[in-house]
C-alpha cells in the first residue's frame, strides 16, 4: 500500500460574462499550475452574448476536468457565484473550493499560497488586491475605497479596501454559505459578517487577456447599494436624523419669524428665492427618506417571493 497521501482535492467557481478567448487560456493556466491538486473547473456561464458557452463546452470534451452551467439569460456575478457553490455542493464534493473570474486577472499561480494558508488552519482564504503600480484611474480608486469605508460603517462588518471574489474557502464554510436563503447574495459581505477564521492575502492582478471589464459603474453601484441595504438598517435611523434636523431648522426659522416680528423689526424680504429654496430642501429630504423606505420595502417584498433568483438553461453531462 502506497504511503503517499491523496492529492488535495480542489472545486474552481468561475462566473463568466462574454469570456470566449480567456476560457481556454484559463484552463490551460490552470492545468499548468495546479498539477499537484486533484482539480476541477465549474464555469457559470451568466448569460454571455458571444460564444463563451461553445467554448466551455469544447473545453469539456478536451479535459473531463471542466464542467459548466449555463443560465437561461444574464442574472448577475453574484448568482452566478451562489449557482456555482449550489452545484458544488450537490454533485463536487471537495476539500477546498476556490472562487475567481476567468478573466484571468485572479492568477491561477497565485492558489498555491492560498492552500498553504488554509492548511495553516484558515477557514477562510481571502485574496487582497494591491493596486500599488497599476495604472487605476483615481475615480476608481475613490469610488473602491468610499464603498468599504462606507459599507464597514453602517454594517459593522469590517470590510478592507481591495476585497475581491477571489477567495479559497473549505467545505464546511461552503455548507454555510449554501445554508444562507438570501435573494441578494452578497459573498462578499457574508463571509466577513460570519466571523470564521479568515486570512488575508495581498496579491498583485495581471493584466486581461482578452477583452474589457463587464463590471460598469452601474453595475458597481447595484452591487454596492444591494450588500449596504442587505446588511444594514442604519439607513432608517440616518433618515430619522435628517427628519429630526428639518423639524429643528423649521423651528428655528419660526422662532426667528415670531422674535423679529414682536420686536417691529425691518428685514429684508428675500421673496420667492427663499421660499421656494426652503421648499425644495425640504421636499428632498422628504424624497430621500421615502427612498431609503421603499427600497427596504422592495427587499422584503422580492425576500418574500418564492421565485429562484437564477434559471439553468444548459449544464455539461
Amino acid at each position: 500500500m502506497s504511503d503517499t497521501p491523496d492529492p488535495l482535492r480542489m472545486l474552481l467557481i468561475v462566473p463568466c460574462y462574454n469570456e470566449e478567448a480567456n476560457i481556454p487560456l484559463f484552463v490551460e493556466s490552470a492545468e499548468q499550475n495546479l498539477k499537484e491538486y486533484d482539480w476541477q473547473v465549474l464555469f457559470v456561464n451568466d448569460g454571455s452574448h458571444d460564444g463563451s458557452w461553445d467554448a466551455i463546452t469544447a473545453a469539456h470534451e478536451r479535459n473531463p476536468r471542466v464542467k459548466g452551467l449555463c443560465f437561461a439569460r444574464n442574472f448577475g456575478h453574484q448568482n452566478a457565484l451562489k449557482a456555482g457553490m449550489e452545484e458544488a455542493w450537490k454533485d463536487h464534493h471537495a476539500d477546498v473550493y476556490v472562487t475567481l473570474d476567468a478573466d484571468l486577472q485572479h492568477p491561477i499561480e497565485f492558489i498555491p499560497q492560498m492552500v498553504q494558508a488554509w492548511r495553516g488552519g484558515a477557514r477562510v482564504v481571502q485574496a487582497q488586491r494591491e493596486d500599488a503600480g497599476r495604472k487605476i484611474s483615481f475615480f476608481k480608486k475613490f469610488t473602491s475605497r468610499a464603498f468599504y469605508g462606507i459599507f464597514s460603517w453602517l454594517s459593522g462588518v469590517k470590510m478592507q479596501p481591495g476585497m475581491s471574489d477571489f477567495r479559497l474557502i473549505d467545505h464546511g464554510v461552503l455548507e454555510f454559505v449554501v445554508s444562507c436563503r438570501d435573494k441578494d447574495f452578497f459573498l462578499r459581505g457574508l463571509l466577513p459578517w460570519s466571523g470564521l477564521k479568515t486570512e488575508v492575502l495581498p496579491y498583485t492582478p495581471k493584466e486581461r487577456q482578452h477583452g474589457v471589464s463587464k463590471f460598469t459603474l452601474k453595475k458597481m453601484c447595484a452591487l454596492a447599494l444591494s450588500g449596504i441595504v442587505g446588511y444594514s438598517v442604519r439607513p432608517l435611523y440616518i433618515s430619522i436624523v435628517l427628519g429630526m434636523v428639518s423639524i429643528c431648522l423649521a423651528m428655528a426659522y419660526f422662532l426667528y419669524v415670531l422674535v423679529v416680528t414682536c420686536c417691529g423689526i425691518t428685514t429684508i424680504s428675500l421673496g420667492w428665492p427663499s421660499l421656494i429654496a426652503t421648499v425644495l430642501a425640504i421636499g428632498g429630504v422628504q424624497l430621500f427618506i421615502l427612498g431609503i423606505l421603499g427600497i427596504y420595502m422592495g427587499k422584503l417584498y422580492m425576500e418574500n417571493k418564492e421565485r429562484p433568483t437564477y434559471v439553468i438553461g444548459d449544464k455539461t453531462k
